[in-house]
């Protein structure tokens, strides 16, 4: 399978996931944890989400452009995680160490994405 179809459909496995797990985190810890873990989880995926459509349209565009993309890409996501671990920090209903791990989701479901689709265990389109 290839690497960019691997990718794309991490994120339709990734809500699977988060699903599963803030259901777990409701069940094992409370609300607050629940709902932090959310939060992290949905920043992720739409940052990862945001950085894939804009380096594929400047791709189409202007291929030397990648670099600078990349380069202001990264920066606006951890910029933007930065942000959400401070209000967690500072808010009385989120907790720091669930929105982190929230944060980790998109690439846990990645990699597991990868390995999975390496050894054969899941369809290659």
């Amino acid at each position: 399978m290839k690497t960019e179809t691997i990718y794309l459909k991490t994120f339709a496995y990734v809500w699977i996931y988060i699903l599963i797990m803030s259901g777990l985190a409701f069940w094992i810890f409370d609300r607050d944890t629940m709902v932090s873990f959310f939060l992290g989880s949905v920043v992720s995926v739409f940052l990862m989400s945001h950085n894939y459509k804009s380096t594929v349209k400047k791709a189409a565009v202007d291929p030397q452009g990648l670099k600078t993309t990349a380069m202001r890409n990264y920066f606006f996501r951890y910029a933007f995680y930065i942000i959400i671990l401070t209000v967690a920090y500072f808010s009385e209903g989120l907790e720091i160490i669930p929105v982190f791990v929230g944060f980790l989701s998109f690439k846990i479901v990645m990699v597991l994405n990868f390995a999975l689709s390496r050894k054969g265990m899941i369809d290659d389109d």
